[in-house]
């Protein structure tokens, strides 16, 4: 992180401009597909913009780079995936969970901070999720990113970022436990009822 912010120290003015924010979408909508930490853009944005309108600046960029990673994945890694489940029936559990959840699942995994956005993205096509549901579960960002685009806009100066931290936000820190939470205890469900569904069939 303080690599990327001592290089975009002497850039702030450029990054304020119309073409700056352009540029600045294109750069986190990379940084999403490269499965790369965004946590930190988050945080510039909101020093660059504002709590708010930093927010919906991530947020769009955010929904392109995973709605593109989203059919990156489907499109290029899902017949690959498929195959290898058909050697090893065992694993298609997991589709099998996802695909039950439903956007239940999938928006309560975006609310929890312990699953990686990036990495989501990708899973989320490999497995048969449609992008509606996909599309909706990212609203589930909006908290943390909020939070981040907040934390950012108190800093002074670029400098400043290197060393903020994201302060405690008990309704942020509520949010995030009870929805992993929820996302284990669903999965732990859909999981038993596949395994005794697969059992019932065996008999």
């Amino acid at each position: 992180m303080n690599i990327f912010l001592e290089n975009f120290y002497n850039w702030s003015f450029f990054f304020n401009t119309g073409i700056g924010i352009f540029a600045f979408v294109f750069l986190y909508i990379l940084i999403v597909l490269l499965i790369l930490p965004a946590s930190w853009l988050s945080l510039l944005s909101g020093y660059l913009y504002g709590s708010y309108f930093g927010s919906i600046i991530v947020f769009i960029s955010a929904s392109i780079g995973a709605s593109v990673a989203f059919f990156i994945s489907k499109s290029f890694f899902s017949k690959k995936l498929k195959k290898f489940f058909s050697r090893y029936p065992k694993l298609s559990f997991m589709e099998q969970v996802v695909k039950k959840g439903g956007l239940k699942l999938i928006f309560l995994a975006r609310l929890s901070p312990i699953f990686p956005f990036s990495i989501l993205n990708y899973f989320y096509g490999l497995n048969n999720v449609k992008y509606k549901d996909f599309a909706l579960g990212l609203l589930g960002i909006i908290p943390g990113t909020f939070l981040y685009c907040s934390v950012g806009s108190l800093a002074k100066s670029l400098q400043d970022l290197k060393s903020v931290q994201s302060t405690n936000n008990l309704y942020i820190t509520i949010i995030s436990v009870v929805s992993t939470l929820l996302v284990v205890y669903f999965s732990a469900k859909y999981s038993r009822e596949y395994f005794d569904k697969s059992e019932e069939f065996n008999l």
